[in-house]
């Protein structure tokens, strides 16, 4: 008998291949766009200080329409436009405390501020 077949009878006279990979990509999970923004990446200044008085966001925040203005008037008061990337640095500076741009806001009011941007993102 010669090695070949006594390799074929153990099943090692091939060469194994690696599965093909598929092509398809998989289906990704499609994420709505909850944020006050809609899915675009800036809003302008008076429209987004007309959407702080929504009530859908008085639901996500559970805030008073004067504290949302409010706090609206110190984070974003600046600009003719506000841009989704302004609120996420706000929310960051929030959550650095006494090291944040916002070090002078009350307690009470970086709590509120971050449940504001929270409701203007859509977490």
């Amino acid at each position: 008998m010669a090695i070949f077949d006594i390799k074929k009878i153990f099943g090692g006279g091939g060469i194994k291949r690696r599965p093909e990979k598929t092509s398809t990509p998989s289906p990704k999970k499609e994420e709505k766009d909850s944020s006050m923004f809609g899915g675009k990446s800036y809003m302008n200044r008076g429209n987004f200080m007309h959407q702080l008085g929504n009530p859908e966001l008085y639901r996500r925040t559970s805030l008073a329409k004067k504290d949302t203005t409010r706090i609206g008037e110190k984070l974003f008061g600046h600009g003719s436009s506000v841009k989704k990337k302004d609120v996420e640095e706000a929310e960051k500076q929030l959550n650095l405390g006494k090291w944040g741009k916002f070090k002078d806001l009350s307690y009470e009011d970086k709590g509120k501020a971050k449940r504001l941007t929270k409701g203007i993102l859509g977490k």
